[in-house]
């Protein structure tokens, strides 16, 4: 008998329980039994740069034997058109250039060596001005012949007295080791309002190969919404930006830091004829932030280590 009194009273509780899960077209849906509370991501969270991106300028990695790069300079001069074609080919120069009866002819060529890579062989820097486009081939030697391993490029008109084959491409002292080279290009996009962003790739040869190892905005102009987010003039003028990537001087060997200089120019000082000079646009910034970086040898790039900051602490 208390057995059976303990069973009725079991079921008489579980009834209400059954009740409402119960679910009829008529009737309110199940209840939901409670979730389980969202964890907190642990993860730590990734940190971006202040500015990256490499704009205007394509690069494009290859591997194709080429001749050497005397010799390219040479037959980029041919009068021959089959010859002419050729050296362009090897060069990496869109195809436009390329067409039957129609084989393009550099306006100027520039050829640089230096060490990019690690080895004791001097590499080269290849770069012709076509009639919309400046290209420069990385050439890598290989023995008693020639490799081109990429290809950087930019559309760019013949007609801008503003661009050459050196404002496009250099070379500098690498970063990472003084005794080496890196190759720096650089890009302008402009519009008809005075305002102007310039794009900024770093190169460098790792394992027979080319790399991109930063990239960055390293000056921009903007005289159309100076008042969005940043300084306001009601007069007009223009608010400036200028970054550059600079050894840490408290371990310049493995410390790195992306420092942003940012300014602005009244409108009567944006017209002057002085306005567009560089010089004059670093003359003026007023405020300072950095960014530390290290060079990761897995992602063979400059990597961000914490956010942008105020440069004095």
């Amino acid at each position: 008998m208390r057995v059976s009194r303990l069973i009725v009273l079991a079921l008489a509780l579980a009834a209400p329980v059954a009740l409402a899960q119960r679910h009829s077209g008529s009737s309110s849906p199940p209840t939901a039994p409670p979730g389980t509370p969202a964890r907190p991501a642990n993860g730590p969270q990734a940190i971006t740069p202040a500015s990256s991106g490499m704009g205007a300028i394509q690069f494009v990695a290859v591997n194709y034997g080429v001749p050497a790069p005397q010799s390219l300079t040479r037959q980029l001069r041919s009068d021959d058109d089959r010859t002419r074609a050729a050296a362009l080919s090897a060069v990496g120069v869109p195809s436009q250039y390329l067409q039957r009866g129609h084989t393009g002819m550099p306006h100027s060529i520039q050829l640089e060596f230096a060490d990019l890579g690690s080895s004791d062989d001097l590499d080269a820097m290849l770069t012709v001005e076509m009639d919309q486009h400046i290209v420069t081939a990385i050439l890598m030697p290989d023995g008693d012949n020639w490799r081109r391993i990429a290809t950087v490029f930019v559309a760019d008109t013949f007609q801008d007295p503003r661009t050459t084959p050196a404002t496009f491409a250099h070379t500098t002292r690498s970063l990472l080791q003084q005794d080496r080279y890196q190759a720096v290009f650089r890009a302008l996009a402009t519009d008809n309002k005075g305002n102007y962003t310039e794009n900024e790739a770093h190169l460098r040869i790792f394992n027979n190969r080319a790399v991109i190892t930063m990239n960055f905005a390293s000056g921009a102009r903007d005289c159309t919404s100076a008042s969005v987010g940043k300084r306001t003039d009601a007069a007009g003028g223009c608010n400036i930006v200028h970054r550059w990537l600079q050894p840490d001087p408290t371990d310049p060997a493995k410390h790195f830091t992306l420092v942003t200089a940012t300014g602005h120019l009244s409108a009567h000082e944006a017209a002057d004829p002085l306005g567009t000079s560089r010089a004059y646009e670093d003359a003026h910034l007023r405020n300072f932030s950095c960014q530390p970086f290290l060079f990761s040898d897995v992602a063979l790039r400059f990597e961000p280590t914490a956010i942008s900051g105020p440069c004095m602490k």
